[in-house]
């Protein structure tokens, strides 16, 4: 080729198009805070969702078009991700949303989602109780996760066991489930108590444990209450050899944290966390991804919810190229059943509830706050929005007594009334 045809023909190609009739890009929402309380906590979600968005771009999108997110600030306000879920799905040209990580905001997000026929993939482990045909819940179950180490707790020889937990919905109904599941096994509570959402005043229920001298406690204390909590727990002699503790709400990256701050002796190492997925396991895929999201965002963990919110966005695109369709309708179709190679191991999509099979597993934190594997059930489980300890119905009317006895919300505010455990419905 001479010079002069060569120049012409990069001329052509500098002028003329490759694709004379581009496709629009694939609008997607990702709903996370990213002000207010919870913008920790919720920031590694959204970079873990934006991550898998670009590798999918990386591949050549979806059918030919590329997925651009649209970015959304749900304020750590259960009011603001409802009304962000309004606007992204009728004025911001999405039909899918990534994102909710409390319950509360879950929980306000849904009738937004189900009334505007969109979709919402939910990356964290909940408390059951509910199962949208709008929703697929990349997170676990309570049958996937609380039960099994329950179980696992009762199998080593634990017999008594105290529950705490903040007062909002995810604790009580998990820990309904705990009181449950141990009236049925042969367990024993000593105790259980809830305190105010972001409350600092641990004192009295620390006395009370050491009092009682449970062989476990089982925590479901969120955020700001954790530090305190642990810090009284184990000041006396209660550490964590003579009187474990299994936490359901704090994860991998908030026990590391506390585990960094601590003033003065390992107040967690050696409790227990309940999970599906530890940054420790290690295969191939998970070591891959761990350490690409380190390297790109420069943290210094992952969590559980952080690898199910990744999953999510390329289970959902599987589902998408299987169905040759980015609707709604076609993605719930497509998605009941399929798979995907996640960091924790491969995880599929149940055919009826569109909640995903997962691993339980249980990890015991260490001197350097990395947590360790310690048992890990033999096949991933079938996922059970609704335990069988109790009926369906008891378990609709516990969240509509909790929501109601709130004052139509998902939280005890300060001042609020204390709802007793004698009055829930469905209680032994």
């Amino acid at each position: 080729m001479t010079l002069a045809v060569l120049a012409y023909v990069l001329l052509l190609s500098a002028v003329t198009p490759a694709d004379p009739h581009p496709r629009p890009p694939l609008r997607v929402g990702i709903l996370h805070s990213h002000t207010g309380r919870l913008a920790q906590a919720e920031k590694p979600l959204n970079d873990a969702t934006v991550m898998a968005i670009d590798e999918i771009n990386a591949q050549g999108g979806l059918l030919g078009r590329k997925v651009v997110p649209i970015l959304a600030d749900g304020r750590s306000s259960r009011r603001v991700f409802a009304k962000e879920t309004e606007r992204l799905l009728t004025r911001g040209g999405v039909q899918v949303i990534f994102g909710g990580y409390e319950s509360a905001a879950r929980r306000s997000m849904i009738p937004v989602v189900e009334r505007n026929g969109g979709l919402l993939f939910y990356p964290a482990v909940y408390e059951g109780g509910e199962s949208s045909r709008r929703v697929v819940y990349t997170g676990a179950t309570p049958n996937q996760y609380i039960t099994p180490a329950i179980q696992w707790f009762l199998d080593n020889g634990a017999r008594t066991f105290f529950l705490v937990g903040s007062d909002y919905i995810y604790p009580r109904v998990s820990l309904a489930l705990v009181h449950s599941q141990l009236m049925s096994s042969g367990g024993r509570v000593l105790g259980e108590e809830y305190l105010l959402p972001r409350s600092r005043d641990v004192k009295g229920t620390v006395l009370r444990i050491h009092k009682t001298e449970p062989d476990v406690i089982v925590s479901a204390l969120a955020g700001d209450t954790n530090g305190p909590f642990f810090s009284a727990l184990r000041s006396g002699d209660a550490d964590a050899q003579r009187i474990p503790t299994l936490n359901l709400v704090a994860d991998e990256w908030e026990l590391r944290s506390l585990e960094a701050r601590r003033k003065s002796g390992a107040f967690v190492a050696g409790d227990y966390v309940a999970a599906n997925y530890f940054e420790s396991l290690p295969d191939h895929v998970n070591q891959t991804f761990v350490r690409e999201f380190k390297r790109r965002y420069g943290v210094p963990h992952v969590s559980d919810t952080v690898a199910a919110a990744y999953a999510g966005v390329h289970l959902w695109a599987r589902a998408v190229r299987a169905a040759g369709n980015t609707s709604p309708e076609a993605v719930l179709r497509s998605v009941r059943g399929a798979s995907v190679k996640a960091p924790g191991g491969t995880v599929y999509a149940d055919r009826q509830n569109r909640h995903l099979w997962k691993r339980a597993r249980v990890g015991r934190i260490r001197l350097d706050g990395r947590i360790e594997p310690v048992w890990s059930s033999e096949a991933v489980i079938r996922p059970a929005p609704y335990s069988p300890y109790r009926s369906k119905q008891e378990w609709d009317s516990l969240v509509s007594y909790l929501y109601q006895g709130w004052g139509k919300r998902w939280e005890r505010k300060p001042g609020g009334p204390k709802l007793p455990l004698e009055s829930r419905p469905g209680a032994p």
